[in-house]
């Protein structure tokens, strides 16, 4: 599946597949859905959690951008300001989007999940 979004005025397009599931591991060394449930508990907490939020949500947003671009992930994040973080429609979309690339997550049953299981 295939998507574009903008964030701070760049178009980034972002795809997903079974790749990346393993291309995330494989970069930054975590699970992806492990650190999807990390960024929800994240804002769920919503106290001193900016920085993880910041690092998980654009992990999400590198590894699926990935298949369009060389860079590596300290060059992906030096294209960006922080007035990234301010504009809060473009940070909604793009979670919208993430969520639409990577499958529901959390469906409306407690426990049950999207998530590949162990």
């Amino acid at each position: 599946m295939e998507r574009t979004v903008t964030l701070n005025g760049k178009e980034l397009r972002l795809a997903s597949s079974l790749f990346t599931i393993i291309s995330y591991r494989g970069i930054f060394g975590t699970e992806l859905f492990e650190d999807v449930d990390r960024l929800e508990k994240a804002v769920e907490k919503n106290q001193n959690e900016v920085g993880r939020f910041v690092d998980i949500l654009f992990r999400l947003v590198y590894v699926l951008h990935k298949p369009f671009t060389n860079d590596s992930y300290d060059q992906f994040l030096q294209g960006f300001d922080f007035s990234v973080l301010s504009n809060t429609e473009e940070l909604t979309n793009l979670a919208k989007v993430i969520g639409e690339l990577l499958g529901s997550i959390n469906s409306d049953h407690k426990g049950d999940t999207a998530s590949p299981q162990k």
